[in-house]
C-alpha cells in the first residue's frame, strides 16, 4: 500500500508554496505511479490546518486508494503499503521547519495510537479523513503482513541542502520508525534542478523486444508477431533500471492480483522449471502497438501496450527482482499486434480482459459509448481519456483532458443530482450506477455540456478566490443547482441539459445559486465532511423544490 502526500499549498495568496498538481506530479512520477490528473487532485488539501501537508494519496500494490471500497479487492492477497509525502516551497533554501512539521504530523496524526486530542485543532478535517482512510487499510491487512513504506518529499527552488536539514529528516525518519519499526522510511528534498528534469522527463516510445524466434503474418492489412522471448528478455523489457514500467500497462484494465490462485501457480511455475519450458503451461502475452519491426536479434516496438498478460508480466517481474536466475533459458511466448486502428485496439483490449470478472469502470471504456463520448468531446476541444493518460502521453494538456471517472462526477452531479457521492465516492457512484450514467439512449451533446458546466462552475469558483479545498467541496453542489436554474426544472432530463448553451447562463444565476450554497455549506460547518454527507444534497433538493416547483420565469441570460 503506498500513501502518497503531496503537500505545496493551493492558495493563490501563498508567494511561498509551489503548485501542489506540479509538485505531486514529479514526486509521483518519481515513485513510478504514473497518476492521472484525477488522481493527483483527489489527494490535493489546501487551506488552513494542513500541517504543513496539502496533500494526501493511499495506494496498495500500487493502486490509488480512495474510498473505504477500494480496499475491499486486497483480501487474501499480500500486501505493499506505500507513502509519499510532498511539501514544496518556492523558498530559494530548504527549511528545517519543514521535516519538523512532518515529525508533528506522524506524532500527531499518523502514529498508530493516533489521533491525539489536539489534532483536530491542528489539521483539516480532510486531511484527517485522508489519515482514517490509511489507518482503516492499514489495521484491515495487518493479518496478511502488509509490507509499509513511507517517503517524505521536501521540494525547493535550491540545489544546496544543509545538513541541518538533512538531520532533520534523519530525526523524522526514526520518529516514523518508532512507530512502525519494520517500515522503510525515506526523506528525499527534490531540488528544482530534479524537478525540472522530472518534468520533462518523457516515457520511452519504442522499446526493443529481444527474441529468440518469431513468426511474422501479416492479415487484414496489418503485422502481427508471434515470439519466443526468453524469461529474461521479457523482464528487461517490461523494466527499466529493473523497476516495472508501469505504462506500458495501462491499456489492461485487470488489477495484479498477488494472491490470485492462478497466480501462485505461475509462481510456482517460474520457481520450480522441473524440465518443462514456460512457455508450454502459460497463454503469454499480447502487446498491440503503432508500429514494429524487426533488427539486429529484437523487435523494435513504437507505443507498446501489454493489452493481456499482466498476471503474467508482474510475477515474472517479481521472480527475477527476487534473485531469480538471470542465465534461465526458459522462454515465454509474446504476441505483438501493429496496430492503430482505436476500435481494432479496444475490441482486442476486451476480448483478452473479459475472461473473468472484473470490478472496474475502465472496461466499460471500450465500449461503443465511450469512443462516441470520445469524438464528442474532441469536437469541444477536450480529450477523453478512456485509456489512462493516453492524451498526457501524447502531450496535451491537462486541463483538456478528461478522465472517465471526471466525467462520472459530472454527471452523477448535473443529471443524477448526487453531489454528495460525487464529491466522496468517485469510483463507487460510477461503478453503482453506471449505466445511468453512460446510455445510448442520452443525446450526444449532454457529456459535452456535462463538462462544459463542470469547468464553468470551476472558472466561477475560482474568480471568487475561493480555496481548492472548498471550491471542491462546493463544485458539484454549484453545478447541479446552476443547471436546474438554467433549465427552469427541478430535475431536468438529458436532452433538457444536451441542449443548454452553457455560455450563456448568466453571472446572476451563478451568484445566487453560490450564494446559497456557500451559506448552507457554513451552516452545516463548513468542511469536507458536510461536503461528503449527504445532509447538504438533502436541503439543496428541497430548495429547488421550492424555488421551482411551481412554473417560474425562466432566470436571465447574457447576450449572445
Amino acid at each position: 500500500m503506498t500513501c502518497a502526500v503531496a503537500s505545496p499549498s493551493h492558495r493563490s495568496e501563498d508567494r511561498d508554496a509551489q503548485p501542489i498538481d506540479f509538485a505531486a506530479t514529479q514526486a509521483l512520477k518519481k515513485g513510478r505511479f504514473n497518476p492521472d490528473s484525477d488522481e493527483i487532485t483527489s489527494g490535493m488539501l489546501g487551506g488552513g490546518g494542513d500541517g504543513g501537508v496539502d496533500g494526501f494519496y493511499v495506494y496498495c500494490n500500487r493502486k490509488l486508494i480512495r474510498e473505504e471500497n477500494d480496499i475491499q479487492i486486497f483480501k487474501g492477497q499480500s500486501v505493499h503499503i506505500e507513502m509519499v509525502v510532498v511539501q514544496a516551497k518556492n523558498k530559494p533554501s530548504f527549511e528545517e521547519s519543514v521535516p519538523m512539521k512532518f515529525k508533528d504530523f506522524i506524532e500527531n496524526c499518523l502514529a498508530p495510537e493516533t489521533p491525539t486530542p489536539q489534532a483536530p485543532t491542528l489539521y483539516s478535517s480532510e486531511l484527517l479523513d485522508h489519515v482514517a482512510l490509511f489507518r482503516t487499510l492499514y489495521r484491515s491487512t495487518l493479518p496478511m503482513k502488509p509490507k509499509l513504506s513511507i517517503e517524505f518529499f521536501h521540494a525547493a527552488q535550491s540545489d544546496a541542502v544543509d545538513q541541518k536539514v538533512t538531520t532533520r529528516g534523519d530525526l523524522l525518519c526514526a520518529c516514523f520508525k518508532q512507530s512502525f519499526p519494520t517500515a522503510a522510511c525515506v526523506y528525499t528534498p527534490l531540488t528544482g534542478t530534479e524537478l525540472v528534469k522530472l518534468s520533462q522527463k518523457r516515457e520511452e516510445s519504442v522499446l526493443g523486444l529481444k527474441v529468440t524466434q518469431y513468426f511474422n503474418l501479416t492479415s487484414f492489412g496489418r503485422d502481427a508477431y508471434t515470439c519466443v522471448v526468453r524469461l529474461w528478455d521479457f523482464f528487461s523489457f517490461i523494466t527499466s533500471d529493473e523497476k516495472l514500467r508501469e505504462y506500458v500497462f495501462e491499456a489492461n484494465v485487470r488489477d495484479y492480483a498477488p494472491d490470485a490462485k492462478v497466480n501462485q501457480g505461475i509462481e510456482e511455475t517460474l520457481r520450480n522449471p522441473e524440465g518443462d519450458d514456460f512457455w508450454w503451461l502459460n497463454n503469454g502475452i499480447t502487446v498491440i502497438g503503432s508500429n514494429a519491426f524487426y533488427s539486429s536479434g529484437s523487435l523494435q516496438i513504437t507505443d507498446p501496450l501489454v493489452v493481456n498478460g499482466l498476471q503474467t508480466s508482474h510475477e515474472v517481474f517479481r521472480h527475477f527482482k527476487g534473485g531469480g536466475n538471470r542465465n534461465d533459458e526458459r522462454s515465454i511466448m509474446v504476441r505483438v499486434i501493429v496496430n492503430s486502428n482505436d476500435a481494432t485496439s479496444d475490441r482486442i483490449i476486451s476480448a483478452t480482459n473479459s475472461q473473468t470478472k472484473i470490478s472496474s469502470i475502465f472496461l466499460h471504456s471500450t465500449e461503443q459509448i465511450h469512443r462516441d463520448i470520445e469524438v464528442n468531446l474532441k469536437a469541444a476541444g477536450y480529450f477523453y481519456d478512456r485509456r489512462k493518460n493516453y492524451y498526457r502521453n501524447h502531450g496535451k494538456s491537462v486541463s483538456e483532458i478528461i478522465t472517465i471517472h471526471y466525467l462520472a462526477q459530472a454527471v452523477a452531479s448535473i443529471l443524477l443530482q448526487q453531489p454528495d457521492n460525487a464529491r466522496v465516492r468517485p469510483g463507487t457512484v460510477a461503478e453503482k450506477n453506471y449505466k445511468k450514467l453512460f446510455s445510448a439512449k442520452y443525446p450526444p451533446g449532454l457529456y459535452t455540456k456535462c463538462i462544459q458546466i463542470m469547468k464553468r462552475c470551476y472558472k466561477y469558483l475560482g474568480g471568487k478566490g475561493i480555496q481548492k479545498t472548498d471550491a471542491l467541496n462546493l463544485v458539484f453542489y454549484l453545478a447541479m443547482y446552476v443547471t436546474c436554474s438554467a433549465c427552469n426544472s427541478v430535475s431536468p432530463k438529458a436532452r433538457k441539459v444536451a441542449a443548454l448553451d452553457v455560455e450563456k447562463i448568466s453571472d446572476h444565476t451563478f451568484d445566487d445559486c453560490f450564494n446559497w450554497i456557500s451559506d448552507e455549506f457554513k451552516r452545516l460547518g463548513g468542511d469536507d465532511r458536510v461536503a461528503k454527507g449527504s445532509q447538504l444534497t438533502a436541503n439543496l433538493k428541497a430548495k429547488i423544490i421550492d424555488q421551482l416547483g411551481k412554473s417560474k420565469p425562466k432566470p436571465k441570460t447574457t447576450a449572445a
